[in-house]
């Protein structure tokens, strides 16, 4: 899978929504990062979605809103050009394994102009493998 993102925006990598044929929820995935991106960071939220279309049989979700899982990419503040990563999402049913390349363009605005110095990277820590931890809500 290839994602365009811009520096210091969340974009949105995949979402994951399984529901019964009342449109309920039937169960999220669990979220693995096996490989992390070497500029950015990822993290999921769980948020409804209107279905465009079902893979299975049965197409009653479609055009309705379910409640799914979202998994979001952000590039570190400054950084522009490749990144990468690989996740699964497992459930109970299936495992799906998930390659992600990630080309990063630079942002839009007042700050997107300002390189980032490898300095900047040094402070910010890196992502472990593991679970996919849960986006953060400003505070407004």
């Amino acid at each position: 899978m290839t994602v365009t993102a811009r520096t210091s925006e969340e974009t949105v990598i995949e979402g994951y929504a399984d529901a019964d044929n009342t449109c309920a929820p039937v169960e999220l995935p669990r979220l693995l990062l096996v490989k992390t991106p070497e500029h950015g960071s990822v993290c999921y939220r769980i948020e409804d979605f209107e279905v465009a279309s079902d893979s299975g049989r049965d197409q009653s979700c479609v055009g309705r809103w379910v409640r799914g899982i979202s998994i979001f990419y952000s590039a570190r503040a400054g950084y522009s050009g490749p990144d990468s990563l690989r996740y699964e999402a497992i459930t109970d049913r299936r495992r799906d394994r998930v390659a992600v390349r990630v080309t990063v363009l630079p942002g839009v605005g007042k700050d997107s102009d300002v390189p980032a110095s490898p300095s900047d990277f040094s402070r910010e820590p890196a992502m472990s493998p593991g679970p996919i931890p849960a986006c953060v809500v400003p505070v407004s």
